[in-house]
């Protein structure tokens, strides 16, 4: 896991940044449906194990002007929502 937050009401929030190690092998050169199969058997888990798992590309957050308004709204919706909201 990229990132752990324990927020109030007991809730447990990962956060995974994924670049193409995600989900490729030979350096990006070949999709590897195997290692994304493992990555979602982990969110399985973790969400098992009462974790909320958010995701992230990391296209989505490399340049700073358009990863600001993309964190900005996920964590106004994250922080606005309480633990009955919850999966």
């Amino acid at each position: 896991m990229d990132f752990l937050m324990l927020l109030p009401g007991s809730r447990r929030v990962v956060l995974e940044v994924d670049g193409m190690q995600h989900y490729t092998r030979h350096g990006g050169a070949i999709p590897d449906s195997a290692k994304y199969a493992a990555t979602m058997a982990g969110d399985r888990d973790l969400k098992f194990r009462g974790y909320e798992v958010f995701r992230f590309g990391h296209d989505e957050l490399r340049d700073r002007e358009h990863a600001r308004p993309v964190l900005t709204d996920f964590f106004r919706t994250l922080l606005g929502r309480t633990p009955d909201d919850c999966p």
